[in-house]
């Protein structure tokens, strides 16, 4: 039998066999809580800074960002992707990072003071079309930075300033290319800081403007209105931090069931590469199990590609299981103690250092060896921001000058969203509705590919609106007013 027909057993004895899993166990059971279908949960992730051992260009591998810069990279892997059937992309690091370096939130500006034009040129260009769709739908660009504490270098200027305009100054520059694009952020090592203080309101001032924003990792008893954003977390972590199941998280960990928006889970120890069809079928078991508990998956899926594993394969029964209403268009909808086989895994431990680490038990590393491309040469990688430290020296400042655009901020209208002129001379504004205008709309506004709303159903068979969640992907999960009868809607189809 070829390895693709054994493949094709497994995933259909995996596929089915969810069907009949303890729905009690795994299955989402919240009545509140709107899941998106399952292929949607899906994201492909590269890791970027980190894939190399190349101090000189920030730890990015040629193999993932080479000397046709972002453009090739769009052309040349998001577009097998999204081919795939995927419509949700995540940067680790996109702006890369330095050897035994804290992952940096200014990590563009430092790139742009290394000189390294091919890593800072032509990002929001190459992206922004696709992210708006000329794949032929929409998709959602995760970029993710490190943590925006005190301890970088810039930040720490901007914030003993004092200044308001400083700090949003600062900050804004580190994420142009990322807004220019259309993209939303990732915040490493967030939830070891305040949830009052200039990080964390600079995320909902983000989120307000529309760009969404997924902190790491699981939030503490201590700054719990991080919840409040979608968390991101590597798998092992978040299985390890579960006070449920761990008692000595009680005293630390906010439970899953205090997760107010979506969970993504990155499994990262997968050897990307591989075909072999035992590795194969673990991954996809794996993946199925998240989206069983109504999680988000990171991977990559490179491995399952070749294998010649369909979408359909991963998600087969999920939706059916969970009772949500399948997506509709083609693809559309689509820290680890001690591992010496994968650095990246020691990394991410340090991440997750949120109590003394003696009270926590050493992750059991897995028995799969990565191999290959990224796999191989993370052994130079990058450590965390919330394992603690600074780096020395760097520019001192509020911000450096950026690529050709720039930044506006205007006041909120009564109806508002993020103006996206990538390119020369281009700008992010916010902009209201025209005076006059008898559509509201706004054509620079990059089109939505889903809304849900959610009604309350009265006695007499009058509905009323109790919530509408219309924009980025990470908005469509939204939680509804409790003991209410629903219907839900998407794309106008009841």
């Amino acid at each position: 039998m070829s390895m693709r027909s054994w493949f094709c057993v497994a995933a259909v004895t995996i596929g089915g066999g969810g069907l009949f899993l303890d729905r009690d166990s795994s299955a989402v059971t919240d009545p509140d809580r709107v899941l998106r279908p399952a292929r949607e949960r899906l994201v492909e992730a590269w890791l970027i800074g980190g894939s190399s051992g190349d101090s000189g260009r920030r730890m990015i591998g040629t193999h993932q960002v080479g000397s046709g810069g972002w453009p090739a990279f769009v052309n040349e892997r998001a577009r097998d992707v999204y081919d795939w059937g995927i419509r949700r992309l995540w940067l680790h690091n996109p702006f890369g990072t330095l050897p035994a370096q804290v992952m940096q939130f200014d990590q563009f500006l430092d790139a742009q003071d290394a000189g390294l034009n091919v890593i800072t040129e032509n990002f929001a260009e190459a992206w922004a079309p696709v992210v708006q769709g000329s794949f032929g739908e929409p998709i959602e660009l995760i970029a993710y930075l490190g943590t925006a504490d005190s301890a970088d270098d810039r930040l720490k200027t901007a914030f003993d300033g004092g200044t308001s305009a400083s700090i949003l100054g600062t900050m804004l520059a580190c994420v142009k290319p990322i807004l220019l694009a259309g993209g939303s952020v990732g915040a490493d090592a967030a939830v070891r800081l305040d949830d009052d203080g200039p990080e964390f309101k600079f995320y909902k001032y983000l989120e307000s403007i529309g760009v969404p924003v997924y902190v790491e990792s699981r939030p503490k008893l201590e700054n719990p209105r991080w919840a409040e954003f979608p968390v991101f977390a590597v798998d092992a972590w978040w299985k390890r931090s579960d006070p449920a199941h761990n008692p000595d998280c009680v005293p630390w960990a906010l439970p899953n069931e205090a997760m107010q928006r979506d969970v993504l889970r990155w499994i990262r120890d997968y050897p990307g590469s591989s075909t072999d069809p035992a590795v194969i079928a673990d991954l996809v078991a794996r993946i199925r199990a998240a989206l069983l508990e109504g999680h988000t998956v990171l991977f990559r899926g490179d491995g399952l590609r070749a294998a010649g594993v369909s979408i359909e394969q991963i998600v087969a029964g999920i939706d059916e299981q969970l009772g949500v209403e399948s997506g509709s268009g083609g693809g559309a909808g689509a820290g680890d103690v001690d591992a010496p086989t994968d650095p990246m895994d020691a990394i991410e431990a340090q991440s997750e250092a949120f109590m003394n680490p003696s009270t926590i038990a050493p992750v059991a590393p897995s028995s799969t060896t990565p191999v290959g491309g990224e796999d191989a040469a993370q052994a130079a990688a990058p450590r965390s921001s919330s394992g603690g430290g600074g780096r020395a020296g760097g520019t001192a400042g509020g911000s450096s000058t950026g690529s050709a655009g720039s930044i506006e901020v205007k006041p909120r209208g009564s109806s508002g969203g993020i103006q996206i002129k990538p390119g020369a001379g281009s700008s992010i504004q916010r902009v209201g509705v025209a005076a006059g205008s008898e559509t509201g709309q706004i054509d620079a506004i990059p089109p939505r590919a889903r809304t849900v709303t959610i009604l309350r159903i009265g006695s007499s068979g009058k509905s009323t609106i109790l919530q509408n969640a219309t924009g980025k992907p990470a908005d469509w999960i939204e939680r509804a007013r409790r003991s209410a009868r629903r219907m839900r809607i998407v794309n106008g189809e009841i």
